[in-house]
């Protein structure tokens, strides 16, 4: 179910009837727009203890404006809908019953991850101080399916 938050999507299971396991890659796979040139999506995957407690597993960050390659810097043309499909991360987690997972996807992870000016332009050591402000959005409806790819182990 997803939480209503506008600057963060997060989509928690049902407590869990049984455990189950979850070893491999997590990969993600996302239809994004934004009203910026370049911005930045962080996918993350949480174990939610029965009491609440929700211990972060794996994220990772991904800017759009390398959504083709590191080789080559590609801006975004804002309202366009973009596929953007990267690797979250390498993981063995068993979720015990009555445990939830929780994957939630934002566009900032600051002070961890460094934030994204988003105005296109090279970047810099120092933030610039004509910083965008952007709304993105994460597109989840037949013809633009985001998902993430978890893996599951054969039986």
């Amino acid at each position: 179910m997803p939480l209503k938050q506008a600057e963060v999507r997060t989509f928690t299971t049902a407590p869990l009837e049984k455990p189950i396991e979850w070893t491999g890659r997590v990969k993600a796979e996302l239809y994004v727009s934004s009203t910026a040139h370049d911005t930045g999506v962080i996918v993350r995957v949480s174990d939610v203890y029965p009491d609440g407690k929700s211990i972060l597993i794996i994220d990772y960050p991904w800017r759009l404006r390398y959504r083709k390659s590191f080789d080559r810097e590609v801006l975004m043309e804002p309202g366009k809908i973009y596929k953007v499909a990267f690797d979250v991360g390498w993981l063995s987690q068993i979720f015990n019953k009555g445990h939830r997972i929780r994957v939630t996807i934002t566009s900032t992870g600051a002070p961890l991850y460094e934030p994204n000016p988003q105005t296109g332009k090279p970047l810099t050591i120092a933030f610039p101080k004509n910083a965008v402000a952007a709304t993105n959005t994460i597109h989840h409806h037949r013809r633009f399916a985001s998902s993430i790819v978890v893996p599951l182990p054969k039986k």
